[in-house]
């Protein structure tokens, strides 16, 4: 019985998870209610609390368990790049910081489409914030990316460093979220490149941006 009971409430859980993604993917946090959550996963609304405590929490929870895996595939790529105190480029760099969403998709039974709507929305659209429980972990990776980037482009200011890996975070979250907006309003003229593609063009946009001359030291 207690076996049974264990697979019923992780049943229950995963279907809560599951749907919540699907809807904060389509829609965003601020959109999405309890009612909508309860509905698609066909429970009630004591499961959410049992489970997540509030919404709030569930929703922390979705952001954790996708951005997470993604950092630690972020250092464990720009550690890579940089064995035996290599200094790595720009390119190496910037490949270690987005390239990872391309890996972590792969891993993941979401359809490509929503996954990235949901990793978008993770990005620039949570709850006023990250979670606290994220805020080390996102220190760390401006930190290491940050040393990385200063090495690699000898003579830049911290601070342009810091911006501009800002607003690479930017390029990433409006593409994820709103590439499919730029096939409609141009009618197709901007082409249908396939993920590789566009992740390949979002790297020479970005590189484009680091490398440039502004923000130098004397």
């Amino acid at each position: 019985m207690n076996q049974e009971g264990n697979i019923t409430k992780a049943t229950t859980k995963d279907r809560i998870l599951e749907a919540t993604e699907c809807l904060l993917a389509e829609h965003g946090f601020e959109a999405v209610s309890l009612r909508d959550i309860t509905g698609a996963a066909a429970v009630n609304v004591a499961a959410v609390n049992y489970h997540f405590g509030s919404k709030e929490k569930l929703f922390e929870e979705i952001q954790c368990r996708y951005i997470a895996p993604v950092n630690a595939e972020r250092v464990r790529m720009l550690k890579q790049a940089m064995v035996d105190d290599r200094v790595a480029t720009v390119r190496d760099i910037l490949e270690a910081f987005m390239r990872p969403l391309l890996t972590v998709v792969k891993r993941n039974e979401m359809s490509e489409r929503l996954f990235f709507k949901l990793m978008g929305r993770c990005i620039v659209d949570g709850q006023g914030g990250l979670p606290d429980a994220m805020v080390p972990e996102f220190k760390e990776v401006a930190r290491v990316f940050t040393n990385a980037l200063m090495m690699a482009i000898p003579g830049i200011h911290p601070e342009v460093v810091l911006w501009r890996l800002h607003y690479t975070f930017g390029v990433m979250a409006q593409t994820l979220l709103h590439g499919e907006l730029l096939v409609k309003l141009t009618h197709g003229a901007c082409g249908e490149p396939d993920v590789e593609t566009q992740f390949q063009q979002m790297i020479d946009f970005c590189h484009a941006g680091f490398i440039s001359g502004e923000g130098m030291g004397a």
